[in-house]
Formats: C-alpha cells, sequence, structure tokens
C-alpha cells in the first residue's frame, strides 16, 4: 500500500483504537470489493462472516483482520460462520491488513478442516494466497481510503455505513 494510505489508516487508527479501526477497515474493503466489479456485497458488522463479496459465479466470504503486529487471532467463531458461509456455496477466505511499510490485504483461501481457533503468524497463509484478489483489491482499498478518510475521520462507522448503503452494499448491523 501506498504510504499516504498508510498514514491516512494510521491516523484513523489512533483515532478510534484497534477494536472500530478494524470494523472501519472491513467497511472500507467492502467499499473496494464493489468497486472492482462485485456486484453483490454485504458487510456485517456483527455477527457472521465479515464481508460477502459475489459476482459472475465466483462467491466469497471473508473473515477480516487487522493488525500491527506479525500475528491474528482466528477463534471458533470466525472458523464456524465460514463453514456455513461454505455450505452456501461461498469458498471461506480471510483478509489480513497489517498496518505496516510494504504490506497491502493479504487474501487467502482457508482449509477449513486444517485450521484450529488460535494465534497465527501472518506468513501461516500466504501458501494460500489468491493474488488476483489482492491484485485487485489493493489500488481499489487505496482509492476508497482517499475518498472516505475525512468523512471517516468525522463520522466513524457511522459515515461508512451510510456510504456503504448509499453504494447499494448491504449493510448487516445485528
Amino acid at each position: 500500500m501506498d504510504v499516504a494510505t498508510l498514514e491516512k489508516l494510521r491516523t484513523l487508527h489512533g483515532r478510534f483504537g484497534s477494536g472500530p479501526f478494524g470494523k472501519i477497515a472491513q467497511k472500507l474493503l467492502a467499499l473496494a470489493f464493489q468497486r472492482v466489479g462485485f456486484g453483490h456485497v454485504v458487510e456485517r458488522g456483527v455477527q457472521g462472516v465479515d464481508i460477502d463479496a459475489a459476482s459472475s459465479g465466483e462467491r466469497y466470504a471473508f473473515e477480516v483482520k487487522t493488525t500491527e503486529s506479525t500475528t491474528v487471532t482466528v477463534d471458533a467463531s470466525n472458523l464456524q460462520a465460514l463453514r456455513d458461509r461454505r455450505k452456501d456455496g461461498y469458498v471461506p477466505a480471510i483478509a489480513i491488513l497489517r498496518l505496516a511499510v510494504f504490506e497491502d490485504w493479504l487474501v487467502s483461501c482457508l482449509l477449513l478442516e486444517e485450521l484450529r481457533p488460535g494465534q497465527f503468524c501472518i506468513d501461516r497463509f500466504r501458501a494460500y494466497r489468491m493474488r488476483a484478489i489482492e491484485e485487485k483489491i489493493t489500488p481499489a482499498f487505496e482509492k476508497a481510503v482517499g475518498e472516505h478518510f475525512e468523512g471517516t475521520l468525522r463520522g466513524g462507522q457511522q459515515y461508512l455505513n451510510e456510504r456503504l448503503r448509499a453504494s447499494g452494499i448491504d449493510v448487516r448491523e445485528n
């Protein structure tokens, strides 16, 4: 990701803290999925997988993680939500954003049968990267951050929920 985007994300992280920042990044990622042509996008602020993205036969269910470290935690509810979406025909995946120089979204399909709840080094997911999606998402995410930075800084998640709905993205908060 470019330096300007990283600085904006760090500013949002500093303003809102880790938990709310993760939801903000998730909402910006949902906007990026729509920007790259996924016609059906669902963003969940509470239960279930974080984002569904579908278009022309492709159907993905994403668990979104943000971190400043080199690890992420995947809990039992994350795994169960992904299993549930797989039953509905979605490919389960994890999207990880590390707030660091030279880092972009790492999007990885998951072998759910091999993964147990726990804390994992991000590098564990690199072997299963979905590079085509990463290459589409990174520039779209950078544009979404640039376009919505000021509004998000002022209005946080509420601002982004309004933008998501205005874009036709299904926002589920309960």
